[in-house]
């Protein structure tokens, strides 16, 4: 019953809305309930003289009291369809409510138009049964039209969870029917629920016997309908049905459910929801404590790590957050949905390069921000290794420069956001990630002000250039989804995770040391597509090829997540580990930027290779033999002379 007017021909003037249609319908309803109360009543009393004008005066009466009533609670605005059993108790409250007051009119009229009170009781249950009959009828007929009109071949469906959400799903379902779903039953936990029935439908268990369940039903379909699953419950939840030939999906709010009901308007359930371990979650009161009204600077900040940070510093109520990014029209998305989602937050929006140092002396000079996230960085591992200046240029001398400035302005705290890449580096994005680290562990020998910390992590699930958007992109195209080599392994965190370590880093930090999580077990890449391509509803390698390219430029098989000369300290978290190494002597800042400033100019991406593994001799890069490239050899011997360093 949608709100939309009819009206045609010599009628244009008048438009009659199916709402209007059930006011005047039910009106109808009554009077022939009270009709039938009459009839029933006086045949069964033998009385064979009608009381028509009495008729007359009470027909008016009711019918005008259900006006009233009808207008003041609304029943004629509420989709017929949409009823449940709570719309049509009140239904029924409301007919009552209308003969107790047409009975109490009756007892102030003269007694000649009075009817006996049997009458009143009488057209109360008739009137009722016509009312909601008429209601069952419609939405019967509703639904078997509906189904007349189904789309495509039978999707047999398991709810997993038979509470309040899975009961409203199964009427959202029944709603539309021309979608061509058969409920098997619900699904639950709860064992005082399970072998009883809700709502007519069975209710299974979600663990044993699974899926002897959905071969014997042939199901093709499970949707998670349960708030109050963990993540660790529901991560078992998909590792027994992962390897099964079904679809499921998630509902992600209670919209989805208010219009007629779709499968594709449902979420996908999410790799994340898979991973090989329980969630780290932190809270710390020292956290929201020491960012609370202060001023804080997020580079990169509109990207997939920065713009989450922002988001959790909007949270712990940062008094100023100042967003800068070179980005404009994602800086642009992050400024509308932090002013919608935050607006009692503060927020400083600065469309600039990290590379131009004097724009960024400018913002510190304007600002002088206390705390620094610095997550702006090139890390597109096979670009940089066609492009090496563009990550010289921003991952080391960019950090550099902002390392400088927050010295200069003597900010509390300077966050670096690194990789597991810069251990024991093979591309040059882990390599400039690596000589970073370096820059900043020997500011922190310093006796200054500003304490700095590197937050080091692996591959983060859904973040911009991960695998895992490039691998639901492909699946979305109908494959083959791309793996580098069978046994290439990652370790893997969530976006929240990872920005957790950063916030918690920046309290928790003394200066100079390595904060890494603890992120379980390292996951082979194609297992990672094989349980993506599932999730989606396929088969790997019958539904979806998956396809094997060979490895990238740059890439390795493993990565790790310390040096062998950091050593590992305990924390107050099991999940956190902290690391340090010998310190490094602070001329080795002079001898990287200098190195890269005598071929600042020069675009030969194997000349900037060579200065790093000069530099880095960690770094793994094959020269060529007949390299004929400068090479520039640092002397690290003698004390360090600060004074050569100017800030």
């Amino acid at each position: 019953m949608s709100s939309k007017r009819y009206s045609a021909g010599p009628f244009k003037h008048l438009a009659f809305r199916p709402a209007d249609l059930v006011l005047v319908g039910d009106q109808v309803l009554i009077f022939l309930g009270l009709i039938s109360a009459l009839l029933a009543h006086y045949r069964l009393m033998n009385i064979y003289v009608f009381p028509f004008r009495t008729i007359i005066y009470h027909a008016a009466i009711q019918v005008t009291l259900g006006i009233i009533a009808w207008a003041t609670f609304k029943i004629y605005k509420k989709v017929i369809r949409f009823f449940n059993s709570s719309d049509y108790l009140n239904l029924i409250s409301i007919v009552l409510l209308i003969h107790v007051f047409a009975l109490g009119i009756d007892r102030l009229l003269p007694v000649k138009f009075q009817m006996r009170p049997e009458v009143f009781l009488i057209s109360f249950f008739i009137t009722s049964i016509y009312i909601i009959g008429t209601r069952l009828i419609i939405s019967y007929l509703y639904t078997y039209y509906r189904k007349s009109k189904k789309i495509g071949p039978e999707k047999r469906l398991l709810i997993y969870g038979a509470g309040h959400l899975g009961v409203f799903l199964k009427k959202s379902i029944n709603t539309a029917p021309e979608q061509s779903f058969k409920l098997i039953g619900f699904l639950d936990d709860d064992v005082n629920k399970i072998g009883r029935y809700v709502e007519g439908v069975r209710v299974y268990p979600a663990d044993e016997g699974l899926a002897p369940l959905i071969v014997d039903k042939e199901v093709t379909d499970i949707v998670i309908a349960n708030k109050s699953i963990t993540p660790a419950r529901k991560a078992k939840f998909l590792e027994n049905t992962i390897n099964l030939t079904i679809r499921v999906r998630e509902i992600s709010s209670i919209k989805s459910l208010l219009s007629n009901f779709n499968m594709d308007k449902l979420a996908s359930m999410d790799i994340n929801d898979l991973m090989n371990r329980e969630a780290i979650e932190l809270y710390n009161e020292q956290v929201v404590k020491n960012l609370a009204g202060k001023k804080v600077m997020v580079t990169g900040a509109a990207g997939s790590i920065g713009s989450e940070i922002v988001r959790k510093l909007s949270k712990h109520n940062a008094g100023l957050i100042i967003c800068v990014d070179f980005s404009e029209s994602a800086l642009y998305d992050l400024q509308q949905e932090l002013k919608r989602t935050f607006p009692g937050i503060k927020y400083k929006f600065i469309l600039a390069d990290v590379r131009n140092e004097s724009r960024m002396s400018r913002i510190f000079e304007e600002l002088s921000p206390n705390f620094i996230y610095h997550a702006a960085a090139y890390k597109h591992v096979p670009l940089m290794e066609e492009f090496p200046w563009q990550a010289v240029h921003t991952n080391i001398c960019a950090t550099w420069h902002i390392v400088k400035l927050a010295i200069q302005f003597d900010a509390e705290k300077f966050v670096f956001v690194s990789t597991d890449k810069a251990v024991h580096p093979t591309s040059v994005m882990g390599a400039t990630k690596r000589l970073a680290e370096i820059i900043i562990q020997c500011f922190s020998e310093l006796d200054i002000k500003t304490r700095f910390v590197i937050t080091r992590f692996g591959n983060v699930l859904g973040s911009n250039g991960s695998v895992v958007p490039l691998f639901k992109k492909q699946i979305q195209s109908g494959g083959p989804v791309t793996v580098t080599h069978p046994d290439m392994t990652r370790y893997f965190m969530t976006i929240p995770e990872a920005c957790q370590l950063v916030l918690e880093a920046s309290i928790m930090s003394k200066g100079g040391e390595v904060f890494v999580f603890d992120m379980g077990e390292p996951v082979k890449i194609v297992d990672l597509a094989k349980n993506m391509i599932r999730l989606a509803g396929y088969v790997p390698d019958v539904d979806m090829k998956i396809k094997f390219i060979g490895e990238r430029p740059g890439e390795k098989l493993y990565e790790d997540l310390f040096l062998e000369t950091e050593k590992l300290k305990e924390t107050y978290h099991d999940k956190i580990m902290i690391c340090s190494e010998a310190n490094h002597p602070f001329d080795m800042v002079d001898h990287i930027i200098d190195a890269f400033s005598a071929i600042e100019n020069t675009y030969d991406a194997e000349l900037y290779k060579v200065t790093i593994k000069k530099l880095l001799p960690e770094y793994k890069f094959n020269l060529t033999s007949d390299s004929k490239t400068p090479i520039l050899k640092p002397d690290l011997k003698g004390d360090a002379q600060l004074t050569k360093f100017r800030i």
